[in-house]
């Protein structure tokens, strides 16, 4: 198995035809067939349908292709990494985020860091961000918690430094809503998907807005959309609702966006909380120098 035939094997399950990938990639099909053929073989397990006009996924190759964009993505990040090597040294501070929200936060850290620090910065979901940080491939994580529900990240072996208190608003889109400062009644727009974003099919974050909403409305649909400008496209033309941390959100809202960003009616609690993710045992000095900032320097009230 290499990196060609992963590419290979994303471009069938993009295209659904070994003859367009061979266009796109200037091969033969037979070529592009002996490649998924030795790629099964390697694996031991067939990953399509093969019908006479349409190439489908099987069960084994729903489950690889998610393995295959992290296991392209980890190679790519590496690749990248090693490539800081040979220019800036080693690397005094990694540390991964999630979405455009934590990116804010992560960006205050890098400048308030001397200058020369060398650091890498990962863009993960979730569940993968706690996993490296478990396993040392990061130094730090930012995430949110708090929402809908939260882990124990003590009993990982984790320490959890709260870093930002915010409240989840809703977004929606201004040509949706007459008063645009009023309370949203969610429920008066039961009809549109709640959409959220992710780079990655986090089932974290699916499991805190349907939690966050079990005692709002049922049912809702959820929704995950990457990129984040695809989602800012689908609320602000009114094809899906959203929620944003109110503080946060207003830092990367554009008027061009057209969103209303509006809190929820009164009683509902939307509380949000994001921490700094490490392991105890971690001596890191950049990242006690991390720590510092967010327990004693960070001030969320100076962005704005």
């Amino acid at each position: 198995m290499n990196e060609e035939q992963l590419r290979i094997f994303l471009d069938v399950v993009e295209l659904g035809s070994f003859q367009k990938v061979a266009e796109r990639n200037y091969v033969s099909q037979r070529a592009v067939s002996r490649q998924i053929q030795r790629l099964e073989e390697h694996l031991g397990t067939q990953l399509f349908n093969r019908g006479k006009n349409k190439i489908t996924l099987t069960h084994a190759g729903r489950f690889f292709e998610k393995r295959c964009r992290a296991l392209l993505s980890m190679l790519n990040n590496t690749q990248h990494e090693l490539h800081r090597f040979s220019y800036r040294g080693e690397t005094k501070l990694s540390i991964g985020y999630f979405s455009p929200f934590d990116a804010v936060l992560v960006h205050e850290l890098l400048n308030f860091l001397p200058h020369g620090v060398n650091t890498f910065v990962s863009v993960e979901g979730i569940e993968h961000l706690v996993s490296d940080v478990l396993m040392g491939s990061l130094d730090c994580a930012v995430i949110l918690d708090n929402y809908g529900f939260n882990y124990d990240y003590a009993k990982m072996g984790l320490c959890a430094v709260p870093i930002c208190q915010d409240e989840m608003n809703i977004g929606v889109s201004e040509r949706l809503v007459e008063n645009k400062k009023s309370p949203l009644n969610l429920r008066l727009f039961r009809d549109l998907p709640v959409a959220y974003y992710s780079n990655e099919d986090s089932t974290y974050l699916k499991q805190a807005f349907i939690s966050s909403l079990e005692n709002i409305i049922q049912p809702l649909e959820v929704l995950r959309v990457a990129p984040f400008e695809q989602l800012q496209m689908l609320v602000g033309t009114g094809q899906a609702l959203s929620f944003y941390p109110e503080r946060l959100g207003r830092i990367l809202q554009k008027p061009t966006d057209h969103i209303c960003y509006l809190s929820l009616d009164k009683g509902i609690n939307q509380s949000c909380e994001f921490k700094l993710l490490y392991k105890k045992e971690n001596k890191s000095p950049t990242l006690k120098q991390a720590i510092h900032y967010f327990k004693q320097e960070f001030d969320i009230e100076q962005l704005f």
